[in-house]
This record gives C-alpha cells, sequence and structure tokens, in this order.
C-alpha cells in the first residue's frame, strides 16, 4: 500500500532529474510542485515541451532530412515536391496549415517587413523567372545574418530539387518579395 506514494514519489524525482539535465531547473521544480497528471502530462504540461524555438528546430531538422528529393511540378510529397508543396508539406507535420501556392503562403503568416527581423522557420518569397511579376517561389528560411540582413533558405529548386541556398546569390537576391512567420 505504501509502494504507491513511493512509486510516484520516484517518478516524479526521475522526470525532475531529467529536466534539470536537460538545463530546465524551473521547469523541473515546475513539474514537481504540480504533481497531478500522468508523468506525461505533466511533461506536456511544462514549458520544456512548449518551447516555440524547439519546435522550429525540429521543424527545420526535418526539412533538412529531405534534402536531395527531386523536384516535381504540382507535387507534395517525399516522391518530389514543387516549392510550394515542400513548404506545406514541412508545415503540415508539426500542425500548419498552409495553402497550396506560393502566391498566396504569404498570407499564411504575419508580415515580415524587413530583412534583418527575419528568423528561422519564416517563409520567403521570391518572383518567379521573370523579374517583378508575381510570387512565383517560396522557401524556409534556416539561418539569418541580421547584421547584413542575408539568410540561407531550404526550398524547393526546380533545377536542383530540395536544396539550400543563400539570399545573396544573384538569381534570388533581385527576386527577393518578402517574408512571413507561419502561424497555426
Amino acid at each position: 500500500m505504501k509502494l504507491q506514494p513511493l512509486h510516484r514519489t520516484i517518478a516524479l524525482a526521475a522526470v525532475a532529474t531529467l529536466a534539470m539535465l536537460a538545463g530546465g531547473y524551473v521547469q523541473a521544480q515546475e513539474l514537481v510542485q504540480r504533481k497531478h497528471g500522468t508523468i506525461m502530462e505533466q511533461i506536456n504540461q511544462s514549458a520544456l515541451h512548449n518551447d516555440p524555438d524547439a519546435e522550429i528546430r525540429e521543424l527545420l531538422d526535418y526539412a533538412q532530412t529531405l534534402k536531395g528529393t527531386r523536384y516535381r511540378s504540382g507535387s507534395s510529397s517525399p516522391k518530389g515536391f514543387d516549392c510550394s508543396g515542400f513548404t506545406s508539406y514541412v508545415f503540415s507535420k508539426f500542425g500548419y496549415s498552409l495553402t497550396r501556392s506560393s502566391s498566396t503562403q504569404i498570407n499564411d503568416g504575419e508580415p515580415v517587413t524587413e530583412k534583418k527581423q527575419l528568423k528561422p522557420g519564416d517563409l520567403v518569397f521570391f518572383n518567379g523567372r521573370k523579374v517583378g511579376k508575381r510570387i512565383g517561389h517560396v522557401g524556409i528560411v534556416t539561418e539569418v545574418d541580421t547584421a547584413k540582413g542575408q539568410f540561407k533558405f531550404i526550398h524547393a529548386s526546380n533545377s536542383r530539387g530540395v536544396t539550400e541556398s543563400h539570399s545573396d546569390e544573384a538569381y534570388y537576391k533581385r527576386r527577393y518579395v518578402g517574408a512571413c512567420r507561419p502561424t497555426k
């Protein structure tokens, strides 16, 4: 009979220890003080689990696993992607619902008005083959150099498939249109 509370105390201590090892001493104390719900519920409710930056890192890590996937017009699966198919597919794996066109995805989040405000996970938009015309390409920001207003992005290129490019490449530099931060 007395083993039940002892097991719960041991389990809570184990969770707290794991949380502390992850660098979250405050979150570990929060878990121990709550003492309600299953251990998984406690972890899911903690700040350790609800870190938006961690989710974006996971999203970008997942996008990187798709590098090398071939370009396929009108497709949105690991068998082949076009640019908006790639972004909508990756974001859907993390609970986002993006429209299926690069020209409409710019409205699927909060506008980012300056390149220096970009963050990893933002969507970036470019003109298509003709500069100055409508949006024709989209990618996901992976790294930002705020001092220079430059960034790297992963995207489905019609010549290279899923790849990573730099905003300073001549082709993309003169075609940049804008960006948005997707919302759920």
